[in-house]
């Protein structure tokens, strides 16, 4: 949806509230579909993330630090598994810092 110019258009003026979902949201839905929407509203919405970022980034970090606590269990695949999360979570942290500095 966020391919078409006319939809980015149309959310500009939301970002914000957006982002304020996302933040609310982070919690209770898959990182990973997160992680993947975000991304994409990252890349097409970079030079407005400025205002958002610090947040963006706490909230990141927190799940990240609570992925990486949860780490260590007997079972291998839930530790790839929260491996994987981790990662996400963390390349969404570089996007955000690298949509800021330029």
């Amino acid at each position: 949806m966020l391919d078409h110019d006319v939809v980015q258009g149309l959310l500009r003026p939301g970002l914000g509230n957006i982002l304020q979902v996302f933040l609310k949201i982070m919690d209770d839905i898959d990182f990973e579909e997160l992680i993947g929407a975000l991304r994409k509203i990252v890349e097409i919405y970079g030079d407005e993330i400025a205002p958002y970022a610090v947040s963006l980034c706490q909230k990141l970090s927190e799940a990240y630090v609570r992925c990486i606590s949860q780490k260590g269990s007997d079972n291998e695949e839930a530790d790839t598994e929260l491996g994987l999360t981790a990662d996400g979570l963390f390349t969404a942290i570089r996007r955000v810092l690298n949509s800021i500095s330029g």
